[in-house]
């Protein structure tokens, strides 16, 4: 297994979110306990398929859960900002078809503003990776107690 895949790296943090999201789902009242099954049906999947890497995340996360943190957080901005390809074309679709002008208005406002942020940030990130991820896994890190 490669450790520098996208993702795979932050497993445990995904699939510790997709469970208590799953958890969440079972006490939504209103919502048929056939899709709840399926919902936890594909979580059990996941988990099976993913078992190696979930269990190397999981070690990685107990030893160093404060590195496991600040690696989860760069990856799921890294996701987002790869899946902007993906979702713009989605939104530009839905903004057209989208009945209600205002809602179609306030969709591309906020796909505009959420671009804009991530690519300040990739750009700050860019220009300061050194002195950023000295403060992140350096000092900050013996700010924070039991950060290994």
């Amino acid at each position: 297994m490669n450790s520098n895949i996208l993702i795979i790296k932050s497993v445990f943090m995904f699939f510790s979110i997709w469970g208590l999201s799953l958890l969440l789902l079972w006490f939504r009242p209103r919502i048929e306990i056939f899709w709840k099954i399926v919902a936890t049906l594909i979580f059990m999947f996941y988990i099976w398929f993913f078992l190696p890497e979930l269990k190397i995340a999981y070690s990685a996360f107990t030893t160093g859960w404060y590195i496991a943190i600040l690696n989860f957080i760069k990856e799921i901005l890294t996701v987002i900002f790869v899946g902007m390809f993906l979702i713009w074309p989605l939104a530009l679709i839905q903004i057209f078809y989208k009945a209600d002008d205002i809602g179609a208005e306030k969709l591309l406002k906020f796909i505009c503003l959420l671009t804009l942020v991530l690519w300040i940030t990739f750009i700050i990130y860019f220009f300061f990776s050194e002195g950023i991820d000295k403060f992140l896994y350096e000092n900050l890190r013996q700010m924070v107690p039991k950060a290994k």
